[in-house]
């Protein structure tokens, strides 16, 4: 029987939101450093600072792993992020050298109810409802609709059948929805799934569309006014992926005709939400939730209930299975590499 090693384990991130003594003895008796202070060092100190852990731990806003760990990754042997999203992180060189790199996984149940949510507030204009009401019914700015404003029956496209893609058409699914998906490298569909073999195809037979694949190169731009508009009168895009999947300006004139509504947690410019160009559009035309939708606002910072965090069990079930020598969970791999955000 394998002995489990005793690991030297580097948190590379500096959210104060983790209970770092909690995440010391969630890991016992793995020896757990904080590396404070890693915005500060050049590339060859943080690569040294590397290699004396056999395991990373990175979060948002962590560094980029250097390039000289490559040819020399010394004790390294994995880099579990807490999120979705690795290439900031590592390079595919990074993967193919040997080392190990793990993300949520499937993970991603919080991210699939976001884009359900958005999806029904803006199939049934809940915004634009909202203020007519509270204009005294006056004044009905809604959007006309082709189709009826709900899930039961409705042909609704996943762009993207992967984790989140998958847990979104369950939710569907499960309201009678028509499940159709446009993603060349979906396997194992269910029987409820119709697959289609273009984009053009996906969003000329759905009434709502949601986006769910990585960002690479065969996904950049992918959405563009052409597509928008083989969507049905009042149709619906829905994007909680990545921004810039989508050619912002066809959306924002598509937008503004009053074709279609959409929902969108993400943009191409993140730093700069209030002067996208969707905040210029009211909020009965399109909904933005800040890549934050999965988040709630928790409890105030004087609330006794409020509690700093651990680490996710997929994150501390990887590391304890890298010390027992047991198989690891929700790896990126070189061949799959390419088709990550």
């Amino acid at each position: 029987m394998h002995q489990p090693d005793s690991l030297r384990i580097g948190l590379l991130f500096e959210d104060t939101g983790y209970d770092i003594d909690g995440i010391r003895r969630q890991l016992a008796p793995h020896a757990v450093e904080q590396v404070i202070g890693w915005s500060g060092l050049q590339p060859a100190a943080l690569a040294e600072r590397c290699r004396s852990y056999d395991a990373v731990v990175t979060g948002r806003r962590s560094p980029a792993l250097p390039e000289a760990l490559i040819a020399d990754r010394g004790r390294l042997r994995l880099l579990a992020h807490i999120h979705g999203t690795i290439k900031h992180l590592v390079s595919k060189a990074h993967v193919a050298s040997g080392l190990k790199v793990s993300n949520w996984g499937d993970q991603v149940a919080g991210v699939a109810e976001s884009a359900f949510t958005l999806l029904l507030m803006a199939m049934k204009q809940v915004h634009g409802l909202d203020a007519y009401i509270r204009r005294d019914w006056q004044d009905d700015r809604r959007i006309w609709q082709d189709f009826p404003a709900t899930l039961h029956g409705r042909d609704i496209g996943l762009y993207g059948f992967g984790p989140i893609g998958r847990h979104m058409g369950n939710f569907l699914h499960a309201f009678g929805a028509h499940v159709a998906i446009y993603d060349p490298y979906a396997k194992h569909l269910p029987d409820w799934v119709r697959q289609c073999d273009s984009l053009r195809a996906l969003f000329s037979s759905c009434q709502c569309v949601s986006i769910h694949c990585g960002l690479n190169d065969g996904t950049r731009n992918t959405v563009t006014r052409e597509l928008l508009e083989l969507l049905p009168q009042g149709g619906v895009l829905i994007n909680t992926a990545r921004g810039p999947i989508v050619v912002e300006d066809d959306l924002a004139a598509v937008l503004a005709s009053g074709r279609i509504v959409a929902g969108l947690d993400v943009i191409c410019d993140e730093k700069h939400w209030a002067t996208s160009v969707f905040a210029r559009l009211p909020s009965d035309r399109v909904l933005l939730t800040g890549h934050v939708a999965g988040n709630g606002k928790g409890p105030a910072p004087d609330s006794p209930v409020r509690t700093q965090r651990l680490l996710p069990d997929y994150v501390a079930d990887n590391l304890i299975a890298l010390a027992g020598g047991r198989p690891l969970r929700h790896l990126i791999t070189a061949e799959i590499y390419d088709l990550k955000t």
